[in-house]
């Protein structure tokens, strides 16, 4: 645990009942700011684990660096489409991918102007790419870019989550809002909760 992540937690424990129960059952990842430099193979991550387990999206990342070896703009440029999806990629998220290396590689995405962006600059530049929505754009925000206070209202982990702590009065973005400024922080807990639901 670093040490925003440390006093996020002290916040959260302060502040919320539920994050500070979650808190002693559960050890999330950390999360940190990210070098521009691997922007694109976190944005590459996030495309593969669209709509699948961790697990599945775990398993087709390491056919794909195995298969391409140099999972950069540059190792990717001219790469083959059958070759990606050979690897288990939908030809949909092959074609995206491909797409995210050209825009990286002819510099339309800049990964050094992102790093300076705020975060409502980041998302709208990246979602004018094919294949990249606002949850992957939230993902990479949290896990790339590594910013506190970033929440996902289209996450279905996180609103089964906070249905189950908080009742569905509300919607999960108006909960949230009791988590500012650390909301990526209580995210991470609630899918924890989240994924150890599921395997009860």
């Amino acid at each position: 645990m670093n040490d925003q992540q440390a006093k996020a937690l002290s916040y959260l424990q302060e502040t919320c009942d539920v994050i500070a129960k979650l808190a002693q059952v559960h050890t999330p990842r950390v999360i940190s700011p990210q070098p521009p430099e691997r922007y694109f193979e976190i944005l590459v991550s996030s495309i593969i684990g669209q709509q699948l387990s961790v697990k599945a999206a775990d398993t087709i990342e390491a056919r794909l660096r195995q298969a391409v070896q140099d999972l950069t703009p540059e190792g990717l440029a001219g790469q083959d489409l059958e070759v990606l999806r050979q690897q288990g990629l939908s030809y949909s998220k092959a074609n995206y991918i491909l797409g995210l290396a050209d825009a990286f590689g002819t510099g339309v995405i800049d990964p050094h102007a992102l790093a300076a962006m705020e975060p409502v600059e980041v998302t709208a530049t990246l979602t004018t790419l094919k294949g990249i929505g606002p949850w992957t754009a939230e993902m990479f925000l949290i896990f790339g870019m590594g910013h506190p206070d970033i929440w996902s209202p289209g996450d279905l982990g996180l609103r089964k989550a906070v249905e189950a702590h908080f009742g569905v009065e509300k919607s999960s973005s108006e909960v949230a809002q009791r988590w500012a400024p650390y909301r990526s922080y209580a995210a991470l807990y609630l899918w924890e909760y989240f994924d150890s639901a599921k395997k009860q």
